[in-house]
C-alpha cells in the first residue's frame, strides 16, 4: 500500500475525465473517417468532371473545325453556283448612282404625272 488516501470524489473525477477523453477520441476518429470518405468522394467527382470537361473541349474543337469548313468562301461559292446559279459580280454589272436613270428610265406615265404636278403641260 502506498499509504496515500485519495478521496472518492477525486477517483470519480479521474474516471469521468478518462471517459470524456475516450468519447472525444471516438468522436475525432468518427469525424476523421467521415472527412476522409467525403474527400475521396469529392476527388472522384472532380476527376469525373475533369474528364467531362476535356471531352466537351474536344467536341468544341470538332464543332469549330466543322464551322470553319462550312463557312469557307470556296465551298460557299461552289454551292451558290451549283444550287442557285449565282456567279461572282462582274465590274460591268456595277452601276454608279448617276447611271441608274439612263439604264432604267421612268415610264412615260410617271413622267407625265410629274410634269403635271410641276405645273407644266404634258
Amino acid at each position: 500500500m502506498s499509504g496515500v488516501y485519495i478521496p472518492s470524489h477525486i477517483r470519480a473525477a479521474r474516471r469521468m475525465t478518462g471517459f470524456i477523453l475516450f468519447l472525444i477520441g471516438v468522436a475525432l476518429t468518427v469525424g476523421l473517417y467521415y472527412v476522409k470518405t467525403r474527400s475521396q468522394t469529392a476527388r472522384k467527382q472532380s476527376a469525373a468532371l475533369e474528364r467531362q470537361i476535356s471531352q466537351e473541349e474536344a467536341n468544341l474543337s470538332v464543332l469549330q473545325a466543322e464551322i470553319a469548313y462550312l463557312e469557307s468562301p470556296d465551298r460557299l461559292k461552289q454551292l451558290s453556283q451549283r444550287h442557285l446559279g449565282l456567279e461572282p459580280i462582274k465590274v460591268k454589272n456595277v452601276l454608279a448612282v448617276k447611271d441608274v436613270m439612263e439604264e432604267f428610265p421612268l415610264r412615260p406615265k410617271i413622267i407625265e404625272r410629274e410634269a403635271l404636278s410641276d405645273g407644266g403641260e404634258p
